[in-house]
């Protein structure tokens, strides 16, 4: 799963350089899947998104990359609760990322599906045992994990782990509904 950073202030920093994000957000998704069947790796589009309100980050999984570009705009003016009813009407999972991190505000558990509860970068704090505390108190929340990837050193420090065989987008997000996979 690719999710890179889905927000405002990334696009405004394509558009200052003359590119639209919204169509280099889909070349980058593209290089990796393209990458990945050298290897014979399936990858999926996911986003880190975050929305203009506060420095929190959220994991979207299920959104195309058409609507993305459509209504991309439009999230980021949203907040957690108005995306949470958008990504409910479309199948659409929102977990929150890293929320104990320094500068995050926890999101009412009642707008996700989900919490990382194993975030992998080595140079944040992202105070993993509190977050799976935190997600243990609302059973309803599906725990994730991923390794937030930005350098090599930060390669499959952590992710989720399925007997079930993922081929589609539409297999993975019923593993993760399932809940049928452990967080490695």
């Amino acid at each position: 799963m690719i999710t890179n950073h889905f927000a405002s202030y990334n696009q405004r920093r394509f558009e200052r350089a003359g590119f639209d994000f919204f169509a280099e957000y889909a070349k980058a998704f593209h290089l990796a899947e393209e990458a990945g069947k050298k290897y014979g790796l399936k990858v999926f589009c996911g986003y880190e998104l975050r929305f203009d309100q506060n420095e929190n980050d959220y994991l979207v999984y299920g959104l195309d990359l058409e609507t993305a570009a459509r209504e991309g705009a439009n999230f980021f003016q949203m907040g957690p609760r108005e995306f949470s009813a958008y990504a409910k009407e479309h199948g659409i999972l929102f977990y929150q990322a890293h929320p104990f991190r320094n500068h995050m505000t926890v999101t009412n558990p009642n707008y996700l599906f989900g919490i990382e509860v194993r975030n992998g970068n080595p140079r944040h704090d992202s105070r993993n045992d509190i977050a799976a505390a935190w997600a243990n108190r609302f059973p309803h929340l599906k725990k994730i994990g991923g390794s937030d990837f930005h350098q090599r050193e930060d390669l499959a420090i952590s992710g989720i782990e399925t007997p079930k065989n993922v081929e589609t987008m539409e297999d993975l997000l019923e593993v993760l509904k399932s809940g049928e996979y452990r967080v490695i």
